[in-house]
């Protein structure tokens, strides 16, 4: 039977054990990526068009356990109501999926896509941030 022993500073079981580290780099991870994901959706306001209100509504959700570790999701949220004269509730979420790929008579405003291209290294630099904070705690 093989042994291991380990004498240090820190608590080598947390180490192994570390739920911690990825929920709080998802976190940091996750605001960045709403942040960059409302300032594309405010750039490509059409005036007469757009109220802002999709921009607005994105937001970050809870941390998810799967089968290939855990993620956070960027969601948009809520709905309204629209129309003059025959009012009916619609989505934002369905408002955005139009908007990013587009429609018969309408192209495509990828502005999704956009922003996670530009953010990526920018999240990436945030969750490695948060990484060190908890190995600087545990002693690094």
């Amino acid at each position: 039977m093989a042994r291991f022993r380990v004498d240090g500073v820190f608590d080598f079981e947390k180490l192994l054990n570390a739920d911690v580290i990825p929920d709080q780099a998802l976190y940091a991870a996750g605001d960045v990526v709403v942040r960059a994901q409302r300032q594309s959706a405010t750039s490509m306001l059409t005036k007469g068009y757009s109220t802002g209100k999709v921009a607005k509504s994105i937001s970050k959700g809870k941390i998810i356990s799967g089968r290939d570790g855990k993620s956070i999701y960027i969601t948009v949220k809520g709905s309204r109501t629209r129309g003059k004269k025959k009012k009916h509730t619609t989505r934002n979420a369905e408002i955005a999926f139009v908007n990013e790929y587009g429609r018969r008579g309408q192209p495509p405003r990828p502005f999704i896509q956009q922003a996670n291209e530009r953010c990526r290294d920018e999240a990436i630099e945030a969750a490695e941030k948060e990484y060190d904070k908890w190995l600087e705690s545990m002693g690094f």
